[in-house]
């Protein structure tokens, strides 16, 4: 009888698993299908064109060929700048599509991304994928691997079919299913983070998991300020890695951040901010911005609107709900560093964007889930041992 049971559970977990990678890649294919395409995407089929050796014009032609082909006409005239109501952003875009050197003075403020835009090259130049869908498959992608990221570690503290079905509904909410239609680096930069915090913290794979975290620097600059993060969390609250250690490792995150934006040829935050909380540029190459507190303010009472309106305060209270729980040390983990991250960043760049959080979001359906189910056999968290 008891083997009888064991085959029936494991049974059950292999059909629940395969379902669930079977919803995950339908839920992926759809935003293949029917991806969010923006203005940013042009910048890094832009870079992926301009490592190519080629020159602005060509840079110009091949972009909004591919775009004038693929993209739907009400999305394509939007990003034409063909607003029925102009503003600056649509001028902006005009601009852009009639002018090739205005067009590429943006390239620098999207070639900090460079392992985004080198796998475009790659899928584009070496494997033949079109320009267009290769930004739009690496998203997508990602969002699948990461589906199957989410379903191993949750697994660890959740009994099948349980785990497959949490997992599942935690990828098809809107701020993480919507990593896999922006055809943007954050889906790959989620990705990469939750793997390195799988084996950092899950699986105390130090070396490895801080190789993946310091190789996300290179998908988004920012993600140095997690960096920073776990080497606090390791070196003062966990004890894992001594003080020097984590002061070279910072050092090596830091001075990757610089080496990234000076062979880019980065404009500098004062841009960056100008353009998230002033005005779209006309002619970024060609602008002295002008950024004060007060702008800074004005961004930060839009952003923490953002937060009130958007699922931050769901998610939020989800994540405090398991922490209640007392969840497991390498969940607590997960839940430090993560919130201290968010926290900082949005401090530093206060722009409510739900794709820059998206790690929050996992993390914080990682920690309810796994103090609020039923625990497998093999769960290494205090789901299976008391802690």
């Amino acid at each position: 009888m008891r083997k009888l049971k064991e085959v029936t559970l494991l049974r059950s977990a292999k059909l629940s698993t395969l379902g669930f990678m079977v919803i995950l890649a339908l839920a992926a294919l759809r935003a293949y299908q029917y991806p969010a395409y923006n203005s940013d995407e042009f910048q890094y089929m832009a870079n992926a064109v301009a490592m190519h050796g080629a020159h602005p014009p060509e840079i110009h032609d091949t972009v909004y060929g591919e775009a004038r082909a693929h993209i739907p006409r009400n999305i394509l005239d939007h990003l034409l700048g063909k607003d029925p109501v102009e503003t600056a952003q649509s001028r902006s875009y005009q601009e852009r599509a009639a002018n090739p050197y205005r067009f590429a003075q943006f390239l620098p403020c999207f070639a900090v991304r460079p392992l985004f835009n080198e796998t475009v090259y790659v899928l584009h130049y070496w494997l033949g994928v079109g320009l267009l869908r290769a930004t739009v498959f690496i998203p997508v992608f990602s969002y699948w691997i990461m589906g199957a990221l989410l379903w191993a570690w949750i697994s660890r503290y959740v009994v099948a079919p349980w785990a497959a079905v949490v997992s599942l509904l935690l990828m098809l909410t809107p701020p993480i299913w919507d990593l896999a239609r922006w055809p943007l680096p954050d889906g790959l930069s989620c990705l990469i983070l939750l793997l390195a915090l799988y084996l950092i913290l899950e699986q105390n794979r130090i070396v490895l998991g801080m190789t993946v975290l310091l190789a996300s620097v290179y998908v988004r600059t920012d993600n140095m300020l997690l960096v920073l993060t776990v080497l606090g969390y390791l070196s003062v609250l966990n004890h894992t890695i001594e003080k020097p250690k984590a002061a070279v490792l910072a050092a090596v995150a830091v001075g990757s951040v610089f080496l990234i934006n000076h062979f880019a040829g980065d404009y500098g935050a004062k841009l960056l901010y100008y353009r998230a909380f002033v005005s779209t540029p006309m002619a970024p190459g060609e602008l002295v911005p002008q950024v004060g507190w007060h702008d800074y303010l004005r961004g930060f009472r839009a952003g923490m609107v953002g937060i009130v309106h958007g699922n931050f305060i769901v998610f939020g209270l989800m994540g405090l709900l398991g922490w209640l729980k007392r969840p497991s040390r390498a969940i607590s983990g997960l839940a430090i560093v993560t919130v201290v991250y968010s926290v900082v960043r949005f401090l530093i760049f206060p722009l409510a964007d739900e794709r820059y959080f998206a790690l929050f979001f996992v993390a914080t359906g990682i920690l309810l889930a796994s103090v609020a189910m039923t625990p497998p056999e093999s769960a290494l968290g205090p789901a299976s041992a008391s802690s």
